[in-house]
């Protein structure tokens, strides 16, 4: 998945049913802890994002010509999110669970990603269509994002949110 998923998150799922016959297996990863993310861009201030807990999995499942058809994230994720002072050292953090959950599916024209229950979802200034600032939000309720062929982001359906740069500026 993306790095919208950082996590992003997409946790927590149980999947119902079978591949379909003559598909390939599914296919199960775990990408271990994502890397610290500083994000600079968005807020007022650096915004350092840091895994406490990481026990995401990614579920692949393919159709019956061996593409990719469908991927689920299943697992733990509890997230720390720090302001940053000019020299590095957080100021302020948040910790929250993070663990989704989420399914993206993929078509000819590119991916839809939804997902529900706790997220962190940020993009970068330009990123999405209709958020030219960018955004970092802790959310709940549903959300769904459309992934087309271009590296274009629309966010579909707008989940409730509070607002990251807010909560810690």
């Amino acid at each position: 998945m993306r790095r919208v998923i950082c996590s992003l998150a997409v946790i927590g799922l149980v999947v119902l049913g079978a591949a379909p016959a003559g598909a390939d297996k599914p296919n199960r990863e775990q990408p271990g802890p994502n890397p610290d993310l500083v994000i600079t861009e968005v807020c007022q201030f650096p915004v350092l994002l840091h895994d406490v807990v990481n026990t995401f999995v990614t579920t692949d499942f393919f159709d019956r010509d061996g593409n990719l058809a469908m991927s689920i994230g299943t697992g733990r994720l509890v997230e720390e999110v720090s302001r940053l002072e000019a020299q590095g050292n957080p100021v302020e953090t948040i910790t929250r669970n993070i663990s989704g959950p989420g399914v993206e599916r993929f078509d000819e024209s590119g991916s839809t990603l939804t997902g529900t229950g706790p997220w962190l979802l940020f993009g970068f200034p330009g990123e999405f269509a209709g958020f030219p600032d960018g955004f970092i939000w802790f959310t709940t309720g549903q959300f769904v994002l459309r992934f087309e062929g271009t590296s274009e982001i629309t966010m579909v359906k707008e989940p409730r949110h509070e607002d990251v740069c807010e909560l810690l500026g």
